[in-house]
């Protein structure tokens, strides 16, 4: 479960009544409603509540000297009375963290980063909190839920797809253990062939091969006479060739294009959206150019939050800014890249069914410490017409 503070966070909350395949977007990642599980707001703190499916994590960016809490998780976040789970974290900038809340030995000092086993048989929903202090900025603070059912409910103890990112054509072996359940059923989204109906209640490792690029949510769903359980194991499947990319000077984030517009290349036809561009790397955008034939330009538009220059670049490799003339440019106030899959004299030639990044930074593209960002957090706005 995120708990996000509408305080401290910038977030996008778009949910459109009545449509069951609205998405709950979160700092530009979009989480399907399928996913969603549920949406509560307390009235006196404000403090907005959104419960997904396992596979989420939502974690502030870190920025500056700025104390956070990269990462807070418990596995597996559901178990039966008596069962174990481990709670795992990760922080930056943090001098001292504490523990509270939650069920077992979880409570007092607790190291900055560490693993720690919390076995229970009390039942109902636990709610672990993580405290960290450091020398710049407020507390951070994070919270877990572990759920505990009665001893004879379904449960999917484990859940694992290893290796979880490979090349297209490669296999992963998917392992998976349960307790009290009758039979369990396999989905993926989008579809995976080899992972689709009736499956075993156990296995030790299962192999599925997947042919096509994309990031894959895989599903196992069991049923007992007291379910239904379900877990979810997430896999990235890369484009051949991904590794002849050479290692950025920048260090930086990728999403996909659908991930932050809500739709598919070349699309949207006209479309601004906020971007969080961490102050000392980069952040890419993925595409890829299929058989599409049309133009576009692509812009980056200072905001009242951050001012600063900012350099794009379109290429075949993220956090790559050494690129021809026509696929860059340095934004002050206006300009953008023209890109074209049509052969437009002066624009940035895109290959068909090609993968590209669109890559954008507040340094000189190599060096982190030429940023021109001097605001927590470095927002721009990203703007894409569609000609």
């Amino acid at each position: 479960m995120c708990k996000l503070n509408g305080f401290k966070w910038l977030f996008a909350l778009a949910i459109i009544s009545g449509a069951a395949n609205a998405d709950v977007v979160i700092d530009n990642q979009s989480i399907p409603a399928s996913d969603i599980s549920g949406i509560s707001i307390t009235p006196n703190s404000g403090d907005l509540y959104i419960t997904t499916i396992p596979g989420y994590t939502v974690s502030k960016v870190v920025v500056g000297d700025n104390v956070a809490i990269t990462s807070f998780s418990v596995s597996p976040n559901t178990i039966l009375a008596g069962g174990s789970a481990t709670l795992s974290w990760a922080t930056a900038n943090a001098d001292a963290c504490t523990a509270s809340g939650g069920v077992g030995d979880w409570a007092g000092t607790v190291s900055t980063s560490g693993n720690q086993s919390i076995t229970t048989s009390l039942e109902g929903t636990h709610q672990f909190t993580l405290t960290c202090t450091g020398p710049v900025g407020d507390p951070a603070v994070s919270n877990v839920n572990l759920t505990v059912n009665s001893a004879t409910a379904v449960a999917i103890s484990s859940f694992v797809a290893s290796p979880s990112t490979f090349e297209e054509g490669g296999t992963t072996t998917l392992s998976w253990a349960t307790q009290n359940a009758n039979s369990c059923t396999a989905s993926a989204t989008p579809g995976v062939d080899g992972w689709t109906g009736t499956v075993a209640t156990q296995s030790a490792g299962t192999q599925v091969t997947i042919d096509t690029a994309a990031v894959y949510a895989l599903t196992l769903t069991c049923d007992g006479d007291a379910g239904p359980a379900i877990s979810t194991s997430v896999v990235t499947v890369n484009q051949v060739g991904i590794d002849n990319c050479a290692e950025p000077a920048l260090v930086g984030n990728t999403e996909e294009w659908f991930d932050f517009w809500n739709q598919s290349f070349p699309k949207p036809v006209y479309d601004n959206k906020y971007l969080t561009i961490t102050r000392y790397g980069y952040h890419a955008i993925k595409f890829n150019t299929g058989n599409i034939l049309s133009n576009g330009r692509i812009t980056t538009i200072e905001t009242t939050i951050t001012d600063g220059v900012r350099l794009g670049a379109i290429s075949e490799c993220p956090g790559d800014f050494d690129v021809e003339p026509e696929c860059s440019h340095v934004w002050g106030i206006s300009g953008g890249i023209n890109w074209t899959t049509v052969g437009k004299v002066g624009s940035c030639a895109l290959e068909p069914n090609t993968d590209y990044y669109v890559n954008l930074t507040y340094t000189d593209g190599t060096n982190s410490s030429s940023t021109t960002c001097s605001s927590s957090p470095c927002v721009t706005t990203v703007q894409h017409i569609n000609r």
